[in-house]
């Protein structure tokens, strides 16, 4: 068997050579597209619950009746700075911290579904 090798004409190019600029822009929107989708998916809710929460706490007062992420329910007794202290039973008063609170029910809404 005989290896016949072909030259290439002088002068000629080679379409051996590869351009790596058009990958490396693929590449870099690939990156962005997947930051942006990851900021919308889960940065941006986390920062909206966050908000929400903070307004819920600082809106907080006695007589509030409170859930916790525990499940226990209680009525406000007492807000400190980071702690709130719940009765949860005729002479159980429980002191929590505020991040442990899941939902409020205001005083007025209790009132209402009472008495409807």
């Amino acid at each position: 068997m005989v290896d016949i090798v072909y030259a290439a004409a002088p002068g000629a190019t080679s379409n051996t050579q590869t351009t790596t600029g058009g990958s490396w822009g693929s590449l870099l929107f690939m990156l962005v597209f997947f930051l942006v989708i990851f900021y919308l998916l889960i940065v941006l809710p986390q920062r909206r619950r966050e908000k929400q929460f903070q307004k819920m706490i600082g809106e907080l007062k006695r007589g509030d009746t409170v859930v916790t992420i525990g499940g226990i329910v209680g009525k406000v007794v007492d807000i400190k700075r980071d702690t709130v202290k719940i009765k949860t039973a005729n002479t159980t008063e429980l002191e929590i911290t505020k991040r442990a609170i899941a939902t409020v029910i205001k005083e007025r809404e209790q009132t209402e579904q009472q008495e409807g």
